[in-house]
């Protein structure tokens, strides 16, 4: 096997060993394995073809062809990337420059240990076998160290969020890094000084923290805009407890003003006609019925927990649900009103938005229990499940991450669980007070 071919087979082993490495922290796609082995074939015969083309005499036609290879390789593994994990395009093609700059790297630090074995007069015989198994275990050895380091550092949340803008400069970066890997290639003669490789090394480096540190920034900037967005929500919803606490009272004296007027009614039409008359009961009984399902006040011993069930119970009703609530309200008193309002407000939000998909009006059904177990506060709520599809909304997002703050701030738990079409959210609170 000739040096050529060797050192062709070596690159594209390092570039798809490096796609896989910012691979492995994402989730993956079905037959993962099949399809991330499957794209080496086209990465091994890429190599064979564009690689030896790529080492020209001329520099400027060097570059010129290296450029082609770096382009031929970042769509290949931007390719391999997008089919092997659940990624967006723009994620995919971006993790192929990371990948190519990678594997540039390791197979320079590979060809200067070489350089400097040849220096020092013990030039290393690179078609033994005791070489390749070298070559091989320092690889896997990089590798590992970038997954631990970088590749998993790198994705916010398992996933990426780049925009066009981010793409352009790391594609500009890669090129330029890739050009003087060019001028490193016609560098590496015994006569080349050993501080011009440096110099070129360095400016690599210099490239690649560039790279990592405009990753951080777009990071840093995406958290900042989901956590402003995260605030307004969630002081929104604070807000709106003060409203929906007057509508609750309003509601609350016309249905009592209202019940005392049937009454009066009632009384009146028995003195009026004796026997009274069927039909004007009838009516009467039932505007009766009808002032008692919009008297929905509750008493759980807890004001702010009252006026999350009675505006519930009204938009329950309105969708044909029906809500089962026993609750204790009296253990809850430690929290804040805002974010008591804002903790159950988002479950049976979520809850009734699951229930209402349901066809059968018989399991348009929510469940919800307060109370207190030994010295904890334990919170259920199980609803229908909701299918997943209809569940990853923007809106859906915020609520939950929300109410993970709220858990998170009384130094609470929280676990789902879903079984047997029904869908089980358990809270459990350490007791104060």
């Amino acid at each position: 096997m000739t040096a050529t071919l060797l050192n062709s087979l070596l690159r594209a082993l390092l570039r798809w060993g490096a796609a896989l490495v910012f691979c492995l922290p994402l989730r993956h796609r079905p037959h993962f394995w099949a399809r991330a082995c499957g794209m080496l074939f086209p990465l091994l015969l890429l190599a064979q073809l564009l690689d030896p083309l790529a080492q020209s005499t001329t520099l400027w036609l060097q570059q010129l062809l290296l450029l082609v290879l770096y382009v031929s390789f970042f769509a290949l593994l931007g390719g391999m990337i997008y089919l092997c994990t659940d990624i967006n395009k723009k994620g995919a093609l971006y993790c192929a420059v990371w990948s190519l700059l990678i594997a540039q790297c390791a197979y320079e630090s590979w060809c200067f240990l070489e350089l400097q074995f040849t220096r020092y007069g013990h030039p290393l015989n690179m078609a033994s076998p005791w070489a390749v198994l070298v070559q091989l275990l320092s690889g896997a050895v990089f590798f590992a160290a970038v997954y631990i380091l970088l590749a998993r550092q790198l994705p916010y949340k398992g996933e990426y969020h780049i925009g066009p803008w981010q793409l352009f400069s790391a594609f500009f970066i890669g090129i330029l890094f890739m050009v003087q890997a060019a001028v490193l290639d016609n560098a590496r003669a015994e006569h080349t000084p050993l501080s011009l490789t440096v110099t070129i090394l360095i400016g690599q480096f210099y490239f690649i923290t560039l790279l990592y540190f405009q990753s951080e920034l777009f990071k840093k900037s995406a958290m900042e805009k989901e956590m402003n967005e995260l605030n307004l929500l969630y002081e929104r919803q604070r807000q709106q407890y003060q409203v929906a606490r007057q509508n609750v009272q309003i509601i609350n004296k016309r249905c009592h003003e209202l019940k005392l007027q049937i009454a009066a009614l009632r009384q009146m039409s028995g003195a009026a006609s004796d026997p009274p008359d069927p039909e004007l009961k009838a009516h009467i009984d039932e505007a009766e019925k009808a002032a008692q399902l919009y008297d929905a006040s509750r008493n759980t011993g807890n004001e702010v927990l009252d006026v999350v069930l009675t505006e519930k119970s009204l938009l329950c009703e309105s969708r044909r649900i029906q809500l089962n609530a026993v609750t204790d309200g009296s253990c809850l008193s430690f929290f804040e009103a805002g974010d008591l309002y804002a903790l159950f407000a988002n479950m049976l939000d979520h809850a009734i938005e699951s229930a209402v998909k349901v066809p059968e009006p018989e399991r348009r059904c929510i469940d919800l229990l307060v109370c207190t177990r030994q010295s904890f506060v334990v919170v259920n709520v199980i609803s229908p499940d909701r299918p997943a599809e209809s569940a990853d909304t923007r809106a859906a997002h915020y609520a939950v991450k929300v109410t993970n703050r709220i858990v998170q701030k009384y130094k609470g738990t929280l676990t789902t669980e879903s079984q047997n079409g029904f869908f089980a959210v358990k809270i459990i609170f350490p007791k104060r007070g």
